[in-house]
């Protein structure tokens, strides 16, 4: 018994376990309620309201073609060619037929002078006739002259008058033949400036400074009326069309209202492009959640391709009693954390948009009552961050 309470007494003695909190290292980010404007990321697609499909008005043949897809062109620049040998054929049937009618009115009005000659000389005719008939008459009274002497007399008369008519209806015709007849020159000249409209179309040229974007046909191709031939854009008249959220339009709205200008920067090929908000679409597709955007470039535009997506950032009106936070800082879609005595104290927060915060690059701003300016909000994301988790501040972003 003595050896045994000798050894218990001599053994080792079991120290407590006690635990020990871990404190977490983690960056944090100081709130600064100010006045931010933030920014939109849309997806726009590059257009062109003057997009042209230059389409054939001739039957023809292809004869020569001049440009090729993606080749910019200069206004009046020739395109295509189409065989101008029929035109040129019907052009000059139609110069035939109009110098033809041109001759038929020249030589009306030449009838018409001769006419009017005429029919002084056919009235004295007339008077003289009449004097002979009375003559002729009087003699047969007194039985010098013979009834056949009258009756000669008295059909010259009746000639000379049948004459005398015929010659002043032609007179009295002359505007209404005149008139067929310029009539019949109005569609002569019709037809051949149609012909010559005909003769310059069978040559295709640019009708503004552009850009190809599909070529239809090839030398040797039949064309008819309507086919398409090339399309091209005005490298002038670009923009990008993007879907605005409709939780931002009402801002939008009443910034163009009040005629303020929304900026916005579009980024092609990794450089910097800005853009200003021209307008808003006017209809709504259907399974649309938004509101199409129009955005112009300011200054020349670089060289574009139609269709391209490109990321738009939209800087809208300024925000007052707001603060920046970095993406890391945001849990879920609402939520961040507020380090207090070295203390995760979860709080939520209104999302207002993103912010571009210079270095740090695109950072969101935030509305909340329940931070106050100067107080430090956790900026690394934790998978393991909840309510009370003790934490170490290792730096601090403004």
């Amino acid at each position: 018994m003595a050896v045994f309470l000798a050894l218990k007494s001599s053994g080792p003695i079991v120290q407590p376990v006690v635990a020990v909190e871990r404190n977490w290292p983690v960056e944090a980010v100081t709130v600064k309620f100010r006045q931010l404007a933030p920014t939109i990321r849309l997806y726009g697609r590059i257009e062109s309201p003057r997009e042209s499909r230059v389409r054939s008005a001739l039957s023809s043949d292809v004869q020569k073609l001049e440009v090729l897809v993606g080749q910019s062109v200069s206004k009046g620049e020739e395109l295509l060619r189409l065989d101008d040998l029929d035109v040129k054929l019907t052009l000059a049937q139609r110069e035939a037929e109009l110098t033809e009618i041109q001759a038929q009115i020249q030589s009306e009005n030449t009838r018409y002078q001769a006419d009017r000659a005429a029919l002084e000389q056919e009235t004295k005719l007339l008077a003289l006739a009449q004097s002979a008939l009375e003559r002729a008459e009087r003699l047969a009274q007194t039985q010098v002259g013979s009834k056949a002497n009258v009756d000669h007399a008295r059909e010259v008369l009746t000639r000379q008058t049948l004459s005398l008519t015929s010659r002043r209806r032609a007179i009295a015709d002359h505007p209404s033949r005149l008139a067929q007849l310029q009539a019949r020159r109005q569609r002569a000249v019709a037809l051949r400036d149609k012909a010559l409209r005909d003769l310059q179309r069978a040559r295709v040229i640019a009708p503004f400074d552009g850009r190809i974007t599909a070529v239809h046909t090839s030398p040797g191709d039949r064309v008819h009326p309507g086919d398409r031939l090339v399309d091209l854009f005005d490298t002038a008249y670009t923009e990008i069309r993007a879907q605005v959220p409709n939780r931002h339009l009402p801002v939008i709205r009443q910034s163009l209202h009040e005629g303020k200008r929304i900026d916005a920067t579009a980024v092609l090929d990794d450089a910097p492009v800005a853009l200003t908000l021209a307008r808003l679409s006017g209809k709504i597709e259907a399974g649309e959640g938004g509101v199409d955007a129009f955005f112009d470039f300011q200054g020349e535009p670089p060289p574009l391709e139609l269709g391209r997506t490109i990321p738009v950032l939209v800087s809208l009106p300024a925000q007052p009693g707001v603060f920046a936070l970095p993406a890391t800082a945001v849990y879920g879609a609402d939520a961040v954390y507020h380090i207090h005595n070295n203390r995760l104290s979860r709080v939520n927060v209104e999302h207002i948009g993103e912010y571009r915060n210079g270095e740090w690059g695109s950072w969101s701003l935030f509305r909340s009552t329940a931070l106050q300016d100067g107080d430090t909000v956790l900026a690394s994301q934790l998978p393991n961050a909840v309510e009370g988790l003790k934490v170490e501040i290792i730096s601090t972003r403004d």
